[in-house]
């Protein structure tokens, strides 16, 4: 058997889940999936058409089976978006959990000082 053979091709290999409470395969509660732009480095939010936006907001919340039907969906998505997984939010879309305080500063930016990065055109 060669090296290709014994590795399943990405699409038919189980989605890691790795965040809010669905580590352990629960996706008990609202979630929402988040990840990365792949070109801009920004944090996106996934929405009900199957397209990425950078406001929480506008992301579509999910719970149970169809949470982990769409997470599958978004991983196949790797020329979007890289590293999406699931969130915990309230049902008007705040971060919750014991991930609240991370998404809030994965979205605010790298933690340096404010004149730089993404922060400092808020500024």
């Amino acid at each position: 058997m060669s090296q290709t053979e014994a590795t399943p091709r990405a699409a038919e290999q189980p989605v890691k889940i790795s965040a809010g409470g669905v580590k352990k395969a629960k996706a008990a509660g609202t979630k929402v999936i988040t990840a990365n732009d792949l070109f801009s480095g920004a944090v996106v939010y996934w929405k009900a058409d199957g397209s990425w936006t950078e406001e929480l907001d506008e992301a579509q919340i999910l719970e149970g089976p169809a949470a982990l039907d769409a997470l599958q969906r978004a991983v196949a998505d790797e020329a979007n978006a890289v590293g999406p997984y699931l969130m915990d939010v309230e049902d008007d879309h705040a971060p919750a959990g014991r991930g609240r305080l991370r998404e809030t500063i994965r979205k605010a930016g790298p933690t340096i000082h404010p004149q730089f990065g993404r922060q400092a055109q808020r500024l």
